[in-house]
């Protein structure tokens, strides 16, 4: 048999050979063989692997290519240029597996360089290494709501949220529970409103590496509004000198009732409660229908009573705030009531003859106060230490008979005290 030996040029990228002979003077056909021919290619990542390297572990990808089978070496190497010992097989005809150490890389650029039997240049397949993805559990969304919460884990690395073409960006992060929750508000108010109750979408949460994640989310029914419309404040069965310079300020051992329209939904449920609690939430207490503290004036206006010194005991005391609470558990939002002050038991002031020399205010838990003046501007004042445990108090000579107190639970506000100036026994 003459032949001639063939050159790669001249050669289609895929072929088939079949071996032909004799035997003695008989010809035969051998076996066929499938041929492919070496030559620079585009490789394809398997769709499955657009995000598959994650740094941190050892992790594996996978090449696509008609040359698959001529490739006898693939090395790779990260951002700076450091070779990855890399090891890899022929998964398929055309699919190669690849597997690459990066336990202690850093997200970035990697390249992969295959090399082909005969081929001076290795193909240069150029690939992202990430670290890991946020873990998304639930977005929760109210029909109505301007924001909603998504809760996970690695939401630092939330860029945004997409829903029914509705764009959300992060507005804070918190944690609890051993879950963040990161609160995400829309960029276009008006588009939310177009949201349905019980809707079934798909949220398009991006990440700041450019991946993007995809959860189902169902859209939930309103959440209960309300709207005070007037409050009234009693002061408390004892007896006290002191005048609140702030209307705000309730006292502790006093009574507050307010009015309240329902706005979302447009009647009150009779199983819906409202929740009265301090702006750290360590003390709270829930108003209802059924215990006597709401009652209804119309199908949309209620009235609600609270008196805090039954409710929160004696040690509470700052800013209240209510919410309305569907039957279902569902809550408004916060809204401010008042501001919760404790009052201490004033009796009367002792003055010396010399009007050079301070006074003494008698009465009980002084602790409770800031400071004292004579005047309204507090150009003459004291300020009370932390820990005062005296029934007698030095104060700048009163006014007449009125001193101006600012209360440690609203030192904000100056309050006036009218008290029975004696002189000192």
């Amino acid at each position: 048999m003459i032949g001639h030996p063939l050159r790669a040029g001249e050669l289609d990228a895929g072929l088939t050979g079949t071996l032909r002979g004799y035997w003695g003077f008989q010809a035969f056909d051998g076996p066929t063989f499938h041929l492919q021919t070496p030559h620079p290619v585009k490789w394809v990542l398997a769709s499955d692997d657009a995000n598959a390297l994650i740094v941190g572990r050892n992790d594996a990808f996978h090449l696509q290519s008609e040359t698959a089978p001529c490739v006898d070496q693939v090395t790779m190497k990260d951002q700076r240029g450091k070779q990855l010992k890399a090891t890899w097989k022929l998964l398929k005809a055309n699919e190669l597996e690849v597997e690459v150490p990066l336990k202690d890389e850093s997200a970035g650029p990697m390249l992969t360089l295959v090399a082909q039997s005969g081929l001076s240049k290795p193909d240069e397949v150029p690939l992202q290494a990430y670290s890991e993805a946020a873990h998304l559990d639930h977005f929760a969304l109210n029909a109505g709501d301007q924001e909603g919460v998504l809760t996970g884990n690695r939401l630092d690395q939330v860029a945004g949220l997409e829903l029914d073409a509705i764009h959300f960006v992060p507005a804070g992060l918190s944690r609890a529970d051993g879950k963040d929750e990161l609160r995400l508000s829309v960029s276009n108010a008006a588009a939310a409103t177009a949201l349905k109750a019980s809707q079934k979408l798909v949220a398009h949460v991006a990440l700041k590496d450019g991946r993007v994640l995809d959860l189902d989310t169902v859209v939930e029914p309103p959440r209960p509004r309300v709207t005070l419309l007037n409050r009234s404040v009693q002061t408390g069965s004892t007896p006290s000198v002191v005048r609140f310079g702030n209307s705000d300020d309730l006292p502790q051992d006093g009574q507050i009732s307010f009015f309240l329209k329902t706005e979302v939904p447009a009647a009150f449920p009779r199983a819906e409660k409202i929740e009265i609690a301090t702006d750290d939430g360590s003390a709270h207490v829930s108003l209802s229908l059924a215990d006597g503290s709401l009652v209804l004036e119309d199908a949309q206006t209620l009235m609600g009573t609270l008196q805090p010194l039954k409710s929160f005991g004696p040690s509470v005391f700052g800013t209240l705030r209510l919410r309305a609470v569907s039957e279902s558990g569902v809550r408004g939002d916060w809204q401010p009531l008042a501001k919760l002050v404790r009052i201490p038991s004033l009796k009367e002031v002792r003055c010396p003859d010399s009007p050079d020399k301070p006074c003494n205010l008698i009465g009980q838990n002084l602790f409770l106060i800031d400071s004292v003046a004579s005047d309204s501007q507090f150009a003459h004042n004291i300020v009370v230490p932390t820990g005062f445990a005296d029934s007698a108090l030095s104060v700048p000579r009163p006014n007449g008979t009125l001193l101006f107190i600012k209360l440690r639970d609203d030192p904000s506000a100056i309050t006036k005290a009218a008290l029975a100036v004696l002189p000192e026994p």
